[in-house]
């Protein structure tokens, strides 16, 4: 099946000189920002299109994937560079049923924080995949996906870590469809001039224009969207689960571990959030508190939504405390997380559900500092 490639560059028109001021109309503001000539697709994808992607085996498959990477594997983990190239790999997939694939794919290097030596020795990746190759196996219908590794392959704390992220997917793939699927799969990395092989837990991220293109969307390239502008329940939502997990790290305006998605640059826009190993729940090495964190917080947790209403906050917690269950069977059903971890897990989760029970945590952690809403 072919893919749409709709990733177009936006601007902000300049009006009388300057950029466009805030609170504008958010229709007003879209059609605006979309350049001359870049006016998105008006060709909607099709609930048939909506399916191919769905029930593509990848993501649609719960089961851990277990996969061979043969490659010069000292050469690819070192190559870290800003001038990084794709190393020719042999990828063996095996299934349950004892049928082995064997497929010729293309690995690189990626990331920013996780590539540098001094935070991890084994980098994320990224893989390109032959289509035509590999029809009728696990990767049918995939051409391009990031990996995220295990980063430090000598202290095993990190591989749970990895584990813990993939789950924080999971989580956020019960709050919304507009989320990344993800794959927990088990890899053995074979260096080829050696036989040397290192066996570690890591994931499969979904192409972010997949997420797009199977919720009907396109990815929006440009900057500067204040979180007031994107669909209500959705930015609300996302912004009490990066409060839950204890992530800071994410701006929808910078565009950092965000995607901005719409129907058209008619619509109201969604986000997407990724890129979750910086939260408290995890608790990396690498982790630090914000320093906009009081030393005596109660929680250690920074929010970063808008002030939004009573309303729109009552309701999101409805919607929380209805899915604590499924949370927590998340957690409890993974069998590769150990007990310690599981349990950090559940702690961190159930001091959410207090600070939302709580009135006056509520007005001290989520409404005290937030900015306020613009008047409308």
């Amino acid at each position: 099946m072919g893919r749409k490639k709709v990733l177009n560059k936006c601007c902000y028109k300049m009006e009388n000189g300057g950029r466009i001021r805030k609170g504008r109309n958010l229709v007003l503001l879209l059609i605006l920002l979309v350049c001359s000539g870049n006016i998105l697709s008006a060709n909607p994808i099709t609930a048939k299109d909506r399916d191919s992607l769905l029930n593509l085996p990848l993501f649609k498959n719960e089961d851990l994937l277990k996969i061979e990477l043969k490659t010069d594997l000292a050469l690819l983990i070192n190559d870290i560079s800003e001038n990084r190239k794709y190393h020719k790999s042999e990828l063996k997939v095996f299934s349950e049923n004892e049928k082995t694939d064997l497929i010729t794919v293309k690995v690189k290097t990626r990331g920013n924080f996780r590539r540098r030596k001094q935070n991890c020795n084994f980098p994320p990746l990224r893989f390109k995949i032959p289509v035509k190759e590999v029809m009728g196996t696990e990767f049918e219908g995939q051409s391009k996906l990031k990996y995220v590794s295990h980063c430090q392959s000598f202290v095993d704390d990190y591989e749970q870590h990895t584990i813990e992220e993939y789950l924080i997917y999971k989580m956020y793939n019960l709050i919304s469809n507009h989320s990344y699927r993800v794959r927990l799969s088990q890899v053995s990395f074979i260096d080829v001039n050696s036989s040397d092989t290192i066996t570690k837990f890591g994931f499969f991220i979904e192409d972010k224009e997949d997420v797009a293109l199977r919720n009907g969307k396109h990815i929006l390239n440009y900057k500067n969207v204040k979180q007031y502008e994107i669909l209500r329940e959705n930015m609300v939502m996302l912004s009490l689960f990066q409060l839950m997990i204890g992530n800071a790290d994410w701006d929808v305006g910078r565009l950092h571990n965000i995607d901005v998605m719409s129907v058209s640059e008619h619509s109201i826009p969604v986000v997407v959030p990724f890129d979750f190993d910086w939260s408290g729940i995890i608790n990396h090495s690498y982790y630090t508190l914000s320093p906009k964190i009081e030393p005596d917080a109660k929680y250690k947790r920074l929010y970063k939504g808008m002030r939004w209403s009573p309303e729109d906050l009552a309701q999101a917690f409805t919607n929380f405390k209805e899915l604590k269950p499924s949370f927590l069977e998340v957690i409890n059903n993974c069998d590769y997380l150990k007990a310690n971890n599981r349990n950090k897990l559940i702690e961190y989760i159930e001091e959410f559900y207090e600070l939302i029970g709580s009135r006056k945590d509520v007005k001290e952690v989520i409404e005290k500092n937030s900015q306020k809403l613009p008047k409308t």
